[in-house]
């Protein structure tokens, strides 16, 4: 008879894992080693934070003085009325209640009001109140570093001059009609885009 042929177990054959021992762990680490996670009153997923948190809120509430200005804000949102009452409370903490104050005529905040109206002043070099076209191109020129064809300084003049919506049409624009269009131009921008626009418009 033929000998039979002896069957051999390779040593490189995967071991079964020990039941004992986490599956996607290494076997030499047992279930026993793990770190052990701490229950905590926050992973209760409550409705209202424990008593501890809500205490430290208010502490910190207290010492920044943040209950007290969130207050202030919104007691003079109420007085006030202003017509963006998000910018004015914006205003007030970057600058202070007294420049988010906004012009009832232009909406324009008092810290934007009086950069535009250094702008115009700029502008009106016969100091009329009221700019020509030429005053236009001579400060587009100067400030500008460029002269504008005539066809482009006409519609930048005339978008000012309607910048009520009406213009009189008597080739001058108005301090109050320069506020409206910057006012309508300006309405969405941050006050750091505001500033940026203001110092290219006079560098």
């Amino acid at each position: 008879d033929s000998a039979q042929p002896t069957r051999h177990t390779s040593s490189s054959q995967p071991q079964k894992r020990s039941a004992r021992l986490s599956p996607s762990l290494p076997t030499c680490v047992s279930e026993t080693a793990m770190p052990q996670v701490v229950s905590r009153d926050v992973d209760a997923l409550d409705a209202l934070p424990d008593a501890k948190l809500k205490a430290q809120d208010a502490a910190y509430l207290t010492k920044n003085g943040i209950d007290v200005l969130f207050g202030s804000l919104l007691r003079h949102v109420i007085q006030l009325k202003p017509a963006d009452p998000l910018q004015y409370m914006i205003d007030s903490v970057e600058y202070s209640p007294e420049y988010a104050t906004q012009d009832p005529a232009t909406g324009l905040p008092e810290h934007r009001k009086n950069r535009l109206q250094d702008v115009f002043r700029i502008m009106d070099s016969q100091g009329l109140g009221k700019i020509s076209i030429n005053e236009l191109h001579a400060f587009m020129t100067k400030y500008g570093g460029q002269t504008l064809p005539p066809e482009e300084l006409e519609s930048v003049f005339t978008d000012l001059e309607s910048g009520d919506g009406r213009g009189d049409g008597n080739g001058l624009v108005s301090l109050h009609q320069f506020l409206l269009f910057f006012s309508k131009v300006a309405r969405s921008m941050p006050n750091a885009q505001f500033n940026e626009m203001v110092a290219e418009l006079t560098k």
